[in-house]
């Protein structure tokens, strides 16, 4: 669009339409000489490229200041604050969008009041001088996370994200780049940082009551099983009345079931406390799960037949052999407590494609639903949780398990279907497998 009251063609080009005109009138009513006609035509040509070029200046000023003034409209409008300061630290040209986050009411009043950047905004005088260095360094300044005064004296947090402007020579000219508000982010942070330094002193402190805890309870629980064997064995001469004998072997049954309790309470909080290890050594695979059956039998007081398939060359395992086989333990103990008298119990060990090894414990019992298999896994989670429950047990010999395979390096999954059996698998990497082979026996 032009102008109101300019002409639609500018000066140049009347003068070049006119100075034509001209020449072509005069050609035609006057008998001038040919070189003054030339010379008139040639004054008509230079008009009319004086036109020509006025007009392509005069698109480029509109297509510059309607790019300027999108620009300006960017910047005026943005939503994150956006700045230009000198390297020593003086505001060129800010935002509306900063001056709002450090509670200026306009731009020209937070250059006019923020003079000196490195002692006016920062909390830490230093951060001005972190960001003077990053961009010297690299030209560039990504996530740049400091604590900052607002006008009002309060304290807030900023993310700042600029880059180095250099003329040809490559001196500096100055620093832009855009300012974001993050303190509710960086306080929710904070205080999940707060929460999770909590967690793990309530662990720690758990931890500590549990063992000790478990110490009291352990020792006058070991005197109590002591003394109720020696009763239920006659071991000083004859009780005198069969019944005596037999509450005697109550007491013995189940102070040895609350001992594997208080022991599984006390590996638990070992292990969410970090502070269980292992102490690897080569095992033969089949001394394991021999250890492992009399665990098993000794917590169920089970004592059918477990078949034990083992391959003729697997090597030896190099594990901490009385955590595997307490893994081991623990899952034969469930599928014992599971599986009716019929059924059938076995330990099954392959070897991997990739050189690893799966120790599987099979049953033919219950079996669990596919969505109560991730529950299983949890400590404490019994799946019937009615008061007359027909299965013993605290809930915690499937999750140890999968913990002490973890520490392995291993993992324990769960395959089971309702009335089909379940076969729970330990998985250890070819790490720990030794190049020596171990005996096979089935028993």
């Amino acid at each position: 669009m032009h102008k109101p009251g300019r002409s639609r063609f500018g000066l140049a080009g009347t003068l070049g339409f006119f100075v034509a005109g001209l020449v072509i009138g005069l050609g035609l009513v006057s008998d001038l000489g040919a070189q003054f006609i030339a010379g008139l035509i040639i004054v008509a040509g230079l008009c009319f490229g004086l036109f020509l070029l006025a007009r392509v200046a005069e698109n480029t000023r509109t297509r510059v200041t309607a790019g300027e003034a999108s620009y300006r409209a960017f910047f005026d409008h943005a939503v994150d604050g956006i700045f230009r300061t000198t390297a020593d630290g003086h505001y060129l040209a800010v935002n509306q969008a900063l001056a709002d986050i450090y509670g200026y009411p306009n731009p020209d009043a937070l250059i006019a009041g923020l003079t000196d950047i490195s002692v006016q905004l920062y909390v830490e005088a230093s951060r001005r001088e972190d960001f003077s260095a990053l961009m010297q360094a690299n030209d560039v300044v990504t996530n740049f996370v400091s604590e900052i005064y607002h006008r009002s004296g309060r304290r807030i947090w900023i993310s700042e994200n600029a880059r180095a402007v250099r003329d040809w020579s490559g001196e500096l000219l100055c620093y832009e780049g855009t300012v974001e508000d993050v303190t509710e982010k960086f306080e929710q942070d904070r205080a999940l940082r707060v929460a999770l330094r909590q967690a793990e002193i309530a662990n720690r402190m758990k931890a500590t009551f549990l063992a000790a805890m478990s110490h009291e309870l352990k020792t006058p629980l070991n005197a109590v099983l002591g003394f109720s064997e020696i009763i239920r064995d006659e071991v000083l001469g004859p009780v005198g009345h069969d019944a005596y004998r037999d509450y005697a072997g109550d007491i013995h049954r189940s102070g040895t079931r609350l001992l594997c309790v208080i022991n599984d309470v006390l590996d638990v909080s070992r292990l969410e406390g970090g502070l269980l290890t292992i102490d690897a050594h080569p095992e033969d695979v089949q001394g394991l799960a021999e250890q492992a059956i009399k665990q098993a039998r000794g917590i169920t007081q089970d004592k059918r037949q477990i078949e034990i398939d083992v391959p003729a060359d697997m090597p030896l395992l190099l594990v901490d052999p009385r955590r595997i086989s307490q893994a081991l333990g623990n899952l034969l103990a469930n599928a014992l407590k599971f599986t009716p008298e019929a059924g059938q119990v076995r330990v099954v060990v392959t070897r991997t494609a990739d050189g690893g090894a799966l120790l599987m414990v099979e049953d033919t019992g219950i079996g669990m639903a596919e969505e109560t298999v991730a529950a299983a896994l949890e400590p404490f989670r019994q799946l019937d949780g009615s008061l007359a429950r027909r299965f013993e047990g605290a809930g915690l010999g499937l999750s140890i398990a999968k913990a002490l395979t973890e520490l392995h390096g291993g993992s324990l999954s769960v395959k089971s279907a309702v009335g089909q059996g379940t076969t729970v698998t330990i998985a250890l990497p070819p790490t720990r497998l030794c190049a020596q082979t171990g005996a096979a026996k089935v028993a």
